[in-house]
C-alpha cells in the first residue's frame, strides 16, 4: 500500500516536471484524399471539356505522355500515401471519401462516353489519357471502397466459448 501511494507521487511529481507537448495540428489522410479528388475532378473539367481537342506538339507527345502518367502515379501515391501514412479515419470518414472519390470517376467516363457518342470531340493525346485516367480513378475508387468496407465491418464473436 505505501509503495503504491509512493509511485503515485512519483508520477505526479514526473507529470509535473514533463509537461505533456501540444499537439500540432496535421491534415489527415481522408482528408487529403477527399480534396485531391476534388481537385483531380476540376483537373479533368478543364482539360477534358474545356481544352477539349487539345493536342501537344508532335516533338513533345512522348514527353506529354510521360507527364500524364507520373501526374496520375503520383495522384495515387498522395491518395493512398495519405490514408496509410496519416491515418484513415473513422468508417463514416471513409464512406465520405468513396463517395468524393466516385465524383472523378463519373466525370471520366462521362467524357469517355461523350467521345465515343460522338458529343465530346477528343485529340488522340485526350482520348488516351482519358482511359489512363479512367484506370487510375477506378483504382482509387476500389481502394477508398475497400477501406470503407474494412472499417465499417464488425466481427461479432457470438457463442464461442460454448456451454458447460
Amino acid at each position: 500500500m505505501l509503495q503504491s501511494s509512493q509511485a503515485k507521487r512519483a508520477a505526479i511529481i514526473g507529470q509535473a516536471e514533463h509537461p505533456i507537448p501540444v499537439r500540432k495540428w496535421h491534415a489527415t489522410g481522408h482528408l487529403v484524399s477527399i480534396y485531391s479528388s476534388l481537385i483531380i475532378s476540376i483537373v479533368i473539367g478543364v482539360f477534358f471539356i474545356a481544352m477539349r481537342g487539345w493536342s501537344p506538339a508532335d516533338d513533345w507527345q512522348m514527353h506529354t505522355d510521360f507527364i500524364v502518367t507520373w501526374l496520375l502515379l503520383t495522384y495515387i501515391w498522395v491518395q493512398m500515401g495519405c490514408l496509410i501514412l496519416v491515418g484513415a479515419g473513422s468508417k463514416n470518414q471513409m464512406w465520405l471519401d468513396a463517395f468524393t472519390s466516385i465524383i472523378p470517376l463519373f466525370l471520366i467516363f462521362y467524357v469517355i462516353v461523350q467521345h465515343y457518342t460522338g458529343y465530346l470531340i477528343l485529340s488522340v493525346f485526350q482520348t488516351h489519357a482519358s482511359l489512363v485516367t479512367a484506370y487510375t480513378m477506378l483504382l482509387d475508387f476500389v481502394i477508398d471502397l475497400g477501406v470503407s468496407v474494412l472499417l465499417s465491418r464488425q466481427v461479432v464473436d457470438v457463442g464461442s466459448a460454448g456451454v458447460g
